[in-house]
């Protein structure tokens, strides 16, 4: 498949044209993932307290679930949510990987993995604070990061 791009400030919108012989199941996939472009989210709406706030996916290092409640970690900041894991986990991009039944993370603020005695994965985060997995979620672990 070839691919071109020609990029012109005369041009008045942006446009995909797609060429094709004819309609495969690739070529919808494709075309469904453009058309779904536009409608995907680039953030998540929290609370803090009484006040809500929208924060963008690219800040968001781990979703926890504790005592019924989804927590939003960012940085410095921790906010709830109202949504369910699973709720949580069909807005976000590819980045955000399950590590347990009750935490998602942000695979880009991964830093590295340790296999302890017991059978737990340690997942260190780039901000310095580490959570656990089990190796039921080491696979997909391993498939997120290229091992």
């Amino acid at each position: 498949m070839k691919v071109s791009v020609n990029i012109s400030d005369q041009f008045t919108e942006d446009r995909l044209l797609v060429e094709v012989r004819k309609m495969t199941d690739k070529v919808r996939e494709i075309v469904d993932f453009v058309e779904k472009m536009d409608q995907r989210h680039t953030s998540l709406t929290v609370k803090q307290g009484e006040e809500i706030y929208v924060v963008p996916f690219a800040d968001i290092y781990q979703l926890v679930i504790m005592d019924k409640t989804l927590y939003v970690r960012t940085k410095n900041q921790e906010f709830t949510s109202n949504l369910r894991l699973y709720q949580a986990k069909e807005l976000l991009p590819d980045k955000f990987l399950q590590i347990s039944q009750s935490e998602i993370i942000n695979i880009k603020y991964l830093d590295h993995l340790q296999l302890t005695k017991n059978g737990l994965i340690k997942i260190m985060l780039k901000n310095g604070e580490h959570t656990y997995s089990s190796r039921r979620y080491l696979k997909p672990i391993k498939e997120a990061i290229g091992i």
